[in-house]
Formats: C-alpha cells, sequence, structure tokens
C-alpha cells in the first residue's frame, strides 16, 4: 500500500474507511456479496461508493481482488483483479459487479482498496467470503412511510432508508381501497428513498401506499405498514407539515408542504437560524385554496448556501403562526 504523501487528504480518506468499518459492512467500500446469482459460475458483489474526501465528492480508483485464500496487506498483490469492476460513483452511490467464471465449490475471499485523486489509497475493506452458500434471506421491512399530497393530484412518499448491506432498492404500491388490491407504481426497485406518485386516477378519494426492499439477489421484505391520503381534503385553515426530506443535505433543496385555505389572505414563509435570525422569506399570494409545495433552495436571501444545523421554518398568515424544525447536514 502506498504511503500517504499529502497528510489531510489520506488521512481524511482512511478516517472514513475506518469509521466505515465500524458500521455494518462498511457503508463506504466492503463489497457484500450477495448469493444465488445466475448462472451458477457468478457472485454478485455489492458497496456504497465513498468520497475523496471521506463522505464527499467522487474516489478515484477501485481495486477489487479475490483469492482462494484469506486477503490481508501481506498477499494483497498476489491476489486477482476482478475484471470489470466499475468506476467510482459520487459518495453514497449503491454500486454492484458481478465476478462470472468462479469454480462451484472452491471459497473465494474479496477485498477492496480505494484510491483518491492525490494517490492515495485506502486500508483494506472487510474480507468478504463467498462459500457457495445462497442467500434466501429477504432484506428488513421498510419503515417510517409516510405520505404527502403534492400539488393538486400528486402524493409524495418518502421512508427511512434501510440498513441492509445488500440493498438493492425499494418499491413503492399504490391501493385505490383500503383492502387492496396493491399495484406496484415501480416496475424495477428505485434506490431513492422518496417517490412522487403522479399517476393517480382523477377523481379518487383516497390512496393506499406500501413499500418493500429488494436485496441484491432479487430477495423482497415484507411490505411496509400502509399508511393512507385524502386527495378531496378541503382546506379551513392554512397548515404547514412537516418538510422533507429532513435532515436534508447541503447543495439539495427542501420542500415544505403548505395547505391554503379558500379566500387566504397573503402569507409569509420565513427560515430562521438557530439564533432566531431570518436567513430567507417569500410572500405567499394569489394561491389557489388546497395543498401547496413550497421549495427552499438551502440558500439565503443572498442567494448563498445556509451552514449546516438546525433551522426553523415559520409560516405567518394574519394571526396565524405556524413552525417546523429543519436540518441542514453536509
Amino acid at each position: 500500500m502506498r504511503k500517504d504523501r499529502r497528510g489531510r487528504r489520506g488521512g481524511s480518506l482512511r478516517a472514513w474507511l475506518s469509521l466505515a468499518a465500524a458500521i455494518a459492512a462498511l457503508l463506504a467500500i466492503a463489497p457484500v456479496l450477495a448469493h444465488a446469482q445466475t448462472p451458477t459460475d457468478s457472485v454478485a458483489l455489492a458497496w456504497t461508493a465513498p468520497g475523496d474526501d471521506g463522505s464527499v465528492g467522487t474516489a478515484t480508483t477501485y481495486e477489487l481482488r479475490f483469492w482462494t485464500s484469506p486477503i490481508d496487506n501481506t498477499n494483497w498483490d498476489q491476489a486477482w483483479s476482478v475484471p470489470g469492476t466499475p468506476a467510482p460513483q459520487a459518495a453514497g452511490t449503491r454500486q454492484r459487479v458481478v465476478v462470472r467464471g468462479l469454480t462451484n465449490g472452491t471459497t473465494y475471499y474479496f477485498a477492496m482498496k480505494t484510491q483518491d485523486d492525490a494517490g492515495n489509497w485506502s486500508g483494506l475493506s472487510n474480507l468478504v467470503t463467498w462459500s457457495w452458500v445462497y442467500d434466501t434471506s429477504p432484506p428488513a421491512t421498510p419503515i417510517g412511510l409516510g405520505a404527502v399530497r403534492e400539488n393538486a393530484n400528486d402524493v409524495r412518499t418518502n421512508w427511512l432508508p434501510n440498513p441492509d448491506a445488500d440493498l438493492a432498492g425499494y418499491k413503492v404500491y399504490r391501493a385505490t381501497s383500503q383492502g387492496g388490491p396493491y399495484t406496484s407504481l415501480t416496475p424495477s426497485p428505485i434506490t431513492s428513498t422518496q417517490f412522487l406518485d403522479t399517476t393517480i386516477p382523477q377523481g379518487t378519494a383516497t390512496v393506499w401506499y406500501q413499500i418493500s426492499a429488494f436485496d441484491i439477489t432479487g430477495n423482497e421484505s415484507a411490505r411496509s405498514a400502509a399508511v393512507s391520503v385524502n386527495m378531496v381534503e378541503v382546506a379551513v385553515s392554512w397548515r404547514l407539515d412537516a418538510g422533507y426530506p429532513n435532515p436534508s443535505r447541503l447543495g439539495s433543496p427542501v420542500h415544505l408542504p403548505i395547505m391554503v385555505p379558500a379566500n387566504a389572505p397573503n402569507a409569509l414563509v420565513e427560515i430562521n437560524d438557530s439564533g432566531g435570525h431570518r436567513v430567507w422569506s417569500r410572500e405567499l399570494g394569489n394561491l389557489t385554496s388546497g395543498p401547496y409545495t413550497l421549495d427552499w433552495d438551502g440558500k439565503n436571501d443572498a442567494g448563498r448556501d445556509v451552514a449546516p444545523g438546525v433551522y426553523t421554518a415559520w409560516l405567518t398568515a394574519g394571526n396565524h403562526r405556524f413552525s417546523v424544525k429543519l436540518a441542514r447536514v453536509p
């Protein structure tokens, strides 16, 4: 392994990998085997991309190797490179590769290193063993499912990310009656933890949603508890619902669902920092009664990105005043 020649940058990368190693299956670079791959001479490895500096940016190179003996730093150079390893993608992206041409019954060991743009190599990832024991266990059932109306006839669902290291994605299901049947809205699993449903049939009074998780083998979890959304709600007063995503990352917008009553007076939305200082504001006027979504781009009124921290969104309309907390993270 090449020694760190750039001090802080290399240390940041190694610190990220060390931290990730303590979390389920290295979060950052450790490939995680998925069993029951086809054809029978193959296995799939999956990992979450690290950044160039810890969890930020895009790494430069992956080196993924395998061998028939456990891999460590003393025999790393003797292990075989995995052909077709993809190039690194932006930090947090789920990546995978299928390793073919393996001999059924032979135990294989896999490990990975990552290089940053300064030429620094990470330490060795966790060691993954493939011994032809097929994976038939489904992922955990997704939790934290919520749904809110967005615009007049759309619904946005969001949920908490699954902890499964070999997660491939999620499927969203919708029903127009409480007892079903449920129809899949996502033919292939999606990696996002939110989904905007824009295909609700006109005149639908209520919709129900469920979420399931898939691993890279194709095992599907049980579906989440169902949540419902009333599509014919008549607004009788202003309302500010919880913003999403929350927490949100710098550079990404925050959506603020607002319920607008009939014949509503003008309203004001303000974002204050933890010290109570206003950083951003928008006047709301001439809005149609019903659900409305206001987007905050995470910038202040001068057009600059706000710092990470906790903020409060305030909706003021006449004598009514509502607030929700918003967290911004790096």
